[in-house]
């Protein structure tokens, strides 16, 4: 039992001259979890930052620039972001599905405004009114071409769905 006392004191005495608890486990032979639930019971367990910082200075982390702080020259920022916006525009689709359904620009001057109704202005020559909207003939929110849209009043939209669902639950009640 009193192996056990003096390795115990022997370790504390390491950590606490500078020793990481990986050195001290290596040379004392005590798994590190055990020697991590020690020193936190004595009062001497250091912070991970100290513990990095500690390393850092004495040369003993895995990448030398780990815990250091960099610095980069703005022409180095520059040419990142340089490099990530023509990643960006290799990739880039420009358009996406939206959680409703309809297709939205993702890039240039329409981003954020839907296809269909981008797509009707410009049939128009105008911006659309506030009491118009854009109507998907055939249902299919994704068809986004000139002969699928329709020009309509919010009110006649209203009722134009209000008729097709009446149509629907019909056909539904007659088994067809």
């Amino acid at each position: 039992m009193s192996r056990g006392i003096n390795k115990d004191i022997t370790a504390s005495d390491l950590y606490q001259s500078g020793m990481s608890i990986p050195e001290v486990s290596k040379e004392t032979g005590i798994a590190r979890s055990t020697l991590r639930f020690r020193f936190k019971r004595q009062g001497i367990l250091r912070s991970r930052s100290d513990g990095v910082r500690n390393a850092g200075e004495r040369g003993r982390l895995g990448s030398a620039m780990r815990g250091k702080t960099r610095t980069f020259s703005a022409t180095h920022c520059q040419r990142i972001s340089e490099s990530k916006r023509a990643a960006a525009e290799a990739t880039a689709v420009g358009t996406s599905a939206r959680t409703d359904g309809y297709v939205e620009y993702t890039r240039g001057p329409h981003k954020g405004r839907s296809v269909h109704v981008v797509a009707m202005e410009e049939r128009l020559g105008r911006r659309l009114r506030p009491d118009e909207v854009v109507h998907h003939i055939d249902g299919d929110k994704h068809n986004n071409s000139h002969d699928n849209l329709a020009l309509c009043t919010r009110s006649g939209h209203a009722r134009l769905h209000r008729r097709e669902e009446k149509i629907a639950r019909q056909e539904n009640h007659n088994g067809q």
